[in-house]
């Protein structure tokens, strides 16, 4: 058991600094001896702005209001699913009155995925861009957006989330994180393997967008990727913004991160293609270090305390490692006040543990189509 949870922990440990560490530095090398790339603008595409929505009707508004008045010179639709919502988002998406925004009713909650299957195969634009609810665009956030569609190697494109300040009272560190990964995300682009766009803008070739598994979490990661294993690129344009209040509290973004692991577990089961190192080298290699490792060190340090309680020479560190992780997953309701670094290092914990049980319930077939909204 010593051996078998020393060699757990030590994995674990490896997976982190190669893909917080390690991978970033390499794939920065990378981008940097990566040749520029360049296309003809050519006519403005016809793009359909797609929202799955539920409940939304405080913000569906101003989302429809914001999207239609981009800055776009093409012909620009907004294509607005209500997912069996019990409130009044359809009426508020109709009400600007647009013959540009077209929304379609579901009777019963079906999740997301599924909406956004019925939205892409309703649509007839050349290019898709999809997005949340809460989000906003800056004005000129489509057109950049399409314009890396001018190379027609380009399959799909990643735009930037701010994350803003949230008002809650117990504000996270997300806002941190994400600027860190933001970068990440612009030195894989520049390579044409940018797996992790945001749900909040991305765009995509519509007639390269198949159809999204039952209960898929993470369409934001599996259209992409699917993309690029098709062997196109998928870049990063950083100039198309979209803006976001990040989560209110920890606790919610708990949730969230929960939701985030039950997603990769599924697409761990369904979608081994991404490990098939002949196919696409890069895009494995990015799956494999952005992904992959992050989804599962968590699961195998907390396997590591769990085979470190039968083991005599690990038992009081193991005891004293799970005691931690009850005291993070306990305190995820009423989380401390910990400024500077202890507080950066609560959150890390807090999420990763969130993550690891996610992964796990996803990896054990747990399915949940349609799930609560975080709270912003």
């Amino acid at each position: 058991m010593t051996e078998a949870a020393v060699s757990l922990g030590t994995t674990a440990l490896v997976l982190l600094f190669w893909s917080y560490v390690v991978y970033p530095a390499l794939v920065a090398g990378l981008a940097r001896r990566a040749p520029p790339r360049s296309a003809v603008p050519n006519a403005p595409p016809a793009v359909d702005v797609l929202v799955s929505a539920f409940n939304e009707e405080a913000s569906i508004g101003p989302r429809v209001a914001n999207l239609l008045a981009q800055d776009y010179s093409g012909r620009l639709g907004v294509l607005v699913g209500c997912d069996g919502c019990r409130d009044w988002t359809a009426v508020r998406a109709r009400e600007s009155g647009s013959e540009r925004v077209h929304v379609a009713e579901f009777a019963e909650r079906r999740g997301k995925a599924a909406v956004l299957n019925e939205l892409v195969r309703r649509s007839r634009s050349e290019i898709l861009v999809f997005t949340d609810a809460n989000s906003a665009f800056d004005p000129d956030a489509i057109s950049r957006v399409v314009a890396p569609f001018a190379d027609p190697q380009v399959g799909a494109v990643c735009g930037r989330l701010i994350l803003e300040p949230s008002t809650g009272d117990r504000p996270t560190p997300e806002t941190e994180f994400w600027d860190r990964e933001t970068r990440l995300k612009e030195a894989e682009g520049r390579l044409g393997v940018c797996l992790g766009a945001n749900g909040a803008i991305y765009a995509a070739r519509r007639p390269l967008v198949h159809p999204l598994p039952e209960a898929t979490v993470l369409d934001d990661f599996l259209i992409p990727a699917r993309i690029a294993g098709d062997g196109h690129r998928v870049v990063f344009a950083g100039e198309a913004v979209a803006r976001e209040r990040a989560a209110s509290d920890v606790k919610a973004e708990v949730s969230r991160r929960f939701r985030i692991g039950v997603g990769a577990g599924r697409i761990l089961l369904r979608e081994p293609w991404l490990l098939f190192v002949r196919r696409r080298p890069l895009v494995t290699l990015v799956y494999l270090s952005r992904k992959v490792a992050r989804w599962l060190a968590p699961v195998l340090a907390c396997a590591a305390v769990a085979v470190g309680l039968f083991s005599p020479a690990l038992r009081p560190y193991a005891i004293a490692a799970a005691a931690v992780l009850g005291l993070l997953a306990a305190s995820a309701a009423f989380p401390p006040r910990l400024p500077g670094w202890p507080g950066r290092l609560y959150y890390f914990g807090v999420i990763n543990l969130a993550l690891a049980a996610g992964v796990v319930a996803g990896l054990a077939g747990y399915r949940r189509p349609a799930w609560p909204r975080t709270a912003r």
